[in-house]
């Protein structure tokens, strides 16, 4: 199966954190895709995009990070 590219990162000009979207779609985030850095975004493009991605691992550091908080 061949992937198709069709999402990409974003910084967002408020928060500054990075996240996912839709090429063409920057005000239409992928949902949960906000991150602290770049690399973590690219995580969930590489999902979005059918490749093989470690989006566990993002998801299991925002966890330990807001249980910190």
């Amino acid at each position: 199966m061949m992937a198709i590219n069709n999402y990409t990162v974003s910084q967002d000009n408020k928060s500054g954190l990075w996240y996912c979207h839709m090429k063409g779609f920057p005000y239409i985030p992928c949902f949960g895709s906000f991150c602290e850095t770049k690399s973590d975004a690219i995580e969930y493009v590489k999902m979005y995009n059918g490749l093989k991605h470690n989006v566990d691992r993002v998801e299991r550091k925002k966890r330990k990070g807001s249980d910190t908080n």
